[in-house]
């Protein structure tokens, strides 16, 4: 009797420990059991590298034409001018008249305790507000007239201030260039010729050097 209840018993233990088994993986043709094969998929990159952001300002940008110092030398300004002036000084600067702004090649001569000159180059490729041309000059605090008597010039004006020392600049322009030479005198003194004419004279030495 006793032989008859435990034998039941010890059956079920033997079918839920088989049972266990197939959970974990299956059985192979020799009867050892497989493990079971789990698969994953990596999660998908979903963002973009940010895009670089630039602090630095801008530069203007370089003149086109030949720098103003290789077509105008001090030994060309002092002829003009019958003063001695010290060596060329290069540079470049950035105008803005109405809606044009343009950035210029400069070259600058000084004659101790006279004046100093300043010669200014810009080309149509140099204009980085509006297209190429040839404003008149801001007559605001000066007085500005045309010239017409400038050799291989299209238009031109001449600005003097209205009160000493005398600051002057005459604007010369053909239709590939625009050439602006300008005088600073020191409060007091005398010179002799006329600027007027010495600054075209300068004006048409480097125009014709542009097109030569």
């Amino acid at each position: 009797m006793r032989l008859r209840r435990i034998w039941p018993a010890a059956l079920l233990l033997l079918v839920s420990a088989l049972a266990g088994c197939s959970d974990d993986g299956g059985v192979d043709g020799s009867g050892v059991p497989t493990p079971t094969e789990t698969t994953s998929s990596p999660a998908a990159a979903t963002s973009s590298p940010a895009a670089p952001t630039s602090t630095a300002s801008e530069a203007p940008p370089e003149p086109t034409l030949l720098p103003a110092c290789d077509l105008v030398t001090t030994d060309d300004v002092a002829k003009a001018f019958g003063v001695s002036f010290g060596a060329a000084e290069p540079g470049s600067d950035t105008s803005s008249e109405l809606d044009l702004r343009w950035t210029s090649s400069t070259c600058s001569f000084e004659a101790p305790d006279l004046l100093e000159v300043t010669v200014h180059v810009t080309g149509p490729d140099d204009f980085n507000q509006g297209t190429f041309g040839c404003p008149q000059p801001n007559d605001a605090v000066a007085n500005v007239e045309p010239v017409d008597d400038i050799a291989g010039a299209t238009d031109g004006w001449w600005r003097t201030s209205q009160a000493p020392p005398l600051e002057a600049a005459l604007r010369a322009c053909s239709a590939t260039a625009l050439v602006e030479v300008e005088l600073e005198y020191e409060d007091g003194v005398d010179y002799e010729g006329d600027p007027r004419n010495q600054s075209v004279a300068i004006a048409e030495l480097v125009l014709a050097a542009l097109q030569g």
